[in-house]
């Protein structure tokens, strides 16, 4: 009997376990980033990956809702611009790779995130 798709990204890359070993995989990297690190100064890093679990969980389809602040609000004040965004999609990806996602999920997914550049950016 054939299987039936996943009807979301969320389910086909592993639900609920699969957000949060990615999200805390992207974050070990994140904050190993030199370039990166006057970004996640004083900020609540458990409360960070929680949010970031909801932004992906409301990208891929699935899970939680997101419930944070809108994305304009949550980044105005941290002055991110096009070279810090993109290098913390590259870590996105490099994780996915890391976690075996699908190639076609991923390019999948980083298009999704790449759509909330204009949310993020602010210089």
């Amino acid at each position: 009997m054939p299987i039936a798709p996943a009807s979301s990204l969320y389910e086909q890359i592993g639900g609920a376990p699969a957000v949060e070993l990615l999200v805390d995989r992207f974050y070990e990297r994140l904050w190993a980033d030199s370039s990166l690190q006057r970004y996640f100064a004083g900020i609540d890093r458990v409360d960070l990956k929680r949010h970031q679990r909801m932004f992906l969980n409301l990208a891929l389809g699935g899970g939680e809702p997101y419930t944070g602040r809108p994305l304009p609000e949550a980044h105005a004040d941290l002055r991110i611009d096009d070279v810090a965004f993109d290098k913390v999609a590259e870590h996105l990806t490099i994780t996915m790779r890391e976690l075996d996602i699908d190639p076609p999920a991923i390019t999948i997914i980083d298009g999704a995130v790449k759509a909330f550049r204009s949310q993020v950016v602010t210089v």
